[in-house]
């Protein structure tokens, strides 16, 4: 077992810490293993010498298959081993199989190299240029959402097509309830680009915050639910307000009570927007779990 601090035993009490939230800081390789895999045990030993060589520049999360099945069901992996890269919050890339030691640098070089972790920056080196996604997003965190979407628009005029920049002026866009300009930045992205995890995230919280009655108060809300559990008007409005709180999990749990409760409600309205929140979360577990608490519900 390796003390290497870049190197974290994986398991379903740390998986949304490690992998979800953990790769937003830095990339995250996830390595599905199991004791009696022969290539696991060939393939591993180098994961482990390159990340204590990239220094922090990815972490590496071993996932022991055979004790977390459920986890390895949920994320589709169906050979061992195999290896799976997190960048915020997305599955980016994989491979299957004991790579040579060049063989898994080359992979991790396309996403990361050594010279990306602290320890090998040098004191007196050019700080890299931030990107206009990068500046924006600088922007809207210390408070300026409008001076972050103004350098987003000039940007987009320039290059019209370029998908980070639209999505992330989407993704303000959306968050300030502008829903118009958010679904131009949608109807905007080439169809390739619509199939990306970040484009579906984009689609889905539009969806979400199209559906939402802003005239109705989350609080009141609540009240009229706890009096009338089967108000399902209330509760459709409740669990969209829950999740645009970002409370995603709340939100699908009160989707699932009207499939329940009244299945072909508003021509099944309500698993319309279970869709959407399962493109908000992507790649989270928690998707997988009530994809199937939906379907036994349909079923």
């Amino acid at each position: 077992m390796s003390d290497s601090p870049y190197v974290i035993n994986l398991d379903e009490s740390n998986l949304i810490d490690v992998v979800v939230e953990g790769s937003v800081t830095q990339p995250v390789l996830v390595d599905f293993w199991a004791d009696w895999c022969g290539p696991c045990k060939s393939l591993m030993p180098i994961l482990e010498k390159l990340a204590d060589e990239y220094q922090g520049a990815f972490i590496l999360a071993k996932l022991n298959a055979d004790e977390n099945q459920e986890i390895v069901q949920q994320m589709g992996v169906r050979s061992l081993p195999t290896c799976r890269l997190f960048v915020n919050k997305q599955a980016v890339d994989e491979f299957s199989g004991a790579l040579t030691e060049a063989d898994v640098r080359k992979f991790l070089d396309q996403y990361v190299s050594a010279a990306d972790a602290p320890a090998a920056t040098e004191a007196d080196a050019p700080a890299a240029e931030a990107t206009v996604v990068d500046q924006a997003t600088a922007l809207a965190n210390s408070g300026d959402t409008e001076g972050a979407k103004a350098l987003l628009k000039q940007a987009q005029a320039e290059d019209p097509s370029n998908t980070d920049i639209l999505i992330t002026l989407g993704q303000l866009s959306v968050a300030d309830n502008e829903l118009e300009i958010a679904q131009g930045c949608l109807t905007a992205l080439s169809d390739e680009a619509k199939e990306e995890p970040a484009a579906k995230r984009l689609a889905g919280t539009v969806a979400l915050a199209e559906a939402a009655d802003m005239s109705q108060t989350f609080d009141a809300l609540s009240a009229t639910v706890s009096s009338d559990e089967n108000n399902s008007d209330a509760r459709y409005q409740l669990a969209i307000h829950t999740a645009l709180q970002g409370e995603l999990q709340g939100g699908m749990d009160h989707l699932l009570e009207i499939v329940k409760r009244e299945p072909d409600y508003q021509d099944g309205a309500a698993r319309k927007q279970l869709l959407s929140l399962f493109d908000v979360l992507g790649s989270d577990p928690l998707a997988g779990q009530y994809r199937r608490k939906m379907f036994a519900l349909l079923h």
